[in-house]
């Protein structure tokens, strides 16, 4: 494995306990009904077997899913096998020489983070603890993958989950508006410092959106594959409203789409019947 670990000094010196007393908030909030939902985190890897020896064995996932379109994609999908969220390990053939953001772009609770931390120590893989006494309260962790995902743990009672994605954006009112006119969701709570600024948005009783724009340094590049799949009963609504706004999308068949958000992320939208 690639152990060389950057990291996210900015994220971890300024307001880390709020940003894990929020993700805990959110596995125990009841949120309001909602036509969408986050059902995957995504980000692109250069080699699936290393990738997953590295979720697996090291954190604890399994692979639940697999999409392959031979000759073009490899996705396994990472969860923890009780039908929740997942994290989606894109490795395409036309791969990308992008540099990593080093902000974590995945968030997962666990009930206990001794295992995990036992498992990256026998393994010498780099991981960062960061203890209730600096957090205010709550154990988180940071590691990063092979591939330079930096994925954020969180030590929160109940079952292991998938429980956010994180967006990282160049101004986040405009990401902010974006989403609340494509998707008619209301920001959350937000945390702002002089090194970024960030807000949630809740799909539901999901996983949420974290969109964070870093303060006081020049954006890198942004993927041209999804970061996040939503999916939604109002899929031909979020479609309308794309189109009307005059938002870019690329439309796949009549189930798929793909938006751009003023950043430059990818979103991808999966029509979702009704239940």
């Amino acid at each position: 494995m690639n152990r060389l670990v950057r990291t996210p000094v900015f994220l971890l010196t300024v307001c880390i306990s709020a940003i894990a007393a929020l993700s805990m908030q959110t596995i125990l909030l009841a949120q309001e009904t909602s036509p969408h939902a986050v059902r995957t985190t995504k980000f692109t890897i250069s080699d699936v077997d290393e990738s997953k020896v590295f979720y697996e064995e090291l954190i604890g996932l399994s692979e639940v899913g697999r999409f392959e379109d031979v000759g073009r994609i490899v996705e396994p999908f990472m969860g923890f096998g009780d039908g929740g969220a997942r994290i989606g390990l894109l490795r395409y053939d036309e791969q990308e020489s992008l540099p990593k953001s080093t902000v974590p772009v995945s968030v997962l609770s666990l009930p206990d983070l001794d295992p995990v931390l036992q498992r990256f120590k026998a393994a010498a893989y780099p991981i960062q603890e960061y203890s209730g006494d600096v957090t205010g309260g709550i154990r988180i962790a940071i590691a990063h993958d092979p591939a330079g995902n930096g994925i954020e743990l969180v030590e929160v009672p109940g079952v292991p989950r998938v429980i956010g994605a994180r967006l990282v954006v160049d101004n986040l009112e405009e990401s902010e508006d974006f989403f609340e006119r494509v998707f008619n969701v209301v920001p959350g709570r937000r945390i702002r410092t002089a090194a970024f600024d960030e807000v949630f948005i809740e799909f539901g009783d999901g996983p949420f959106v974290a969109l964070y724009e870093v303060m006081n340094e020049e954006p890198l590049a942004k993927s041209w594959y999804p970061v996040v799949a939503i999916y939604s009963s109002d899929y031909d609504g979020v479609l309308e409203r794309l189109k009307k706004g005059g938002l870019g999308v690329r439309e796949r068949g009549d189930r798929v789409l793909f938006a751009n958000d003023p950043s430059g992320n990818v979103v991808e939208v999966v029509r979702q019947s009704n239940p």
